[in-house]
């Protein structure tokens, strides 16, 4: 067997412990359904990102306005 250091210890049970509570408690077929027709409520993630990016341009530029 081989040898891993703790961080790679816990990154592997962090996954494990994800994916068994993903699949004890799974999105209902409805929900699933929504998601993957793309119809469920809120946005993506690509638009959510944009958003993200916006925002952090809007406060740096506020923090330090450029001179004129």
């Amino acid at each position: 067997m081989g040898e891993a250091d703790e961080t790679e210890l816990l990154g592997v049970l962090r996954r494990w412990w994800l994916r068994v509570r993903l699949y004890a408690d799974p999105l209902p077929d409805g929900i699933r359904t929504d998601i993957e027709a793309g119809t469920a409520p809120g946005q993506s993630a690509d638009v959510t990102l944009r958003q993200v990016a916006a925002d952090r341009e809007t406060s740096t530029s506020e923090r330090c306005p450029r001179s004129r």
